[in-house]
């Protein structure tokens, strides 16, 4: 919780980027390491204490070595959207030494 009774931006960043990676996980081979280069949240509402939030996430695109995906929080309750975020990953194949 932050000083104004919403939910902290750390833990949104936290769960964007967590929720990023699992959505990249469906496209990227397990073969390949996940880099996460970019991460863009915009703050568009907060969600109060101890509210529901609903995460979505979706790929947006995924080439041969970048994933773009896009992350939606809303509130259960009222299906209001609060924050939005969108994740470039890179992914290349694991070294073998």
């Amino acid at each position: 919780m932050n000083g104004f009774g919403g939910m902290h931006g750390g833990a949104v960043g936290a769960i964007a980027e967590r929720v990023a990676i699992a959505c990249a996980r469906t496209v990227v081979g397990k073969d390949r390491e996940l880099f996460l280069g970019d991460l863009s949240i915009s703050y568009l509402s907060a969600a109060p204490l101890n509210a529901e939030v609903m995460v979505h996430g979706s790929v947006v695109r995924s080439g041969r070595s970048i994933t773009v995906v896009a992350t939606e929080f809303k509130l259960k309750d009222s299906d209001k959207l609060v924050y939005i975020s969108r994740a470039t990953l890179y992914h290349t194949p694991a070294a073998s030494l």
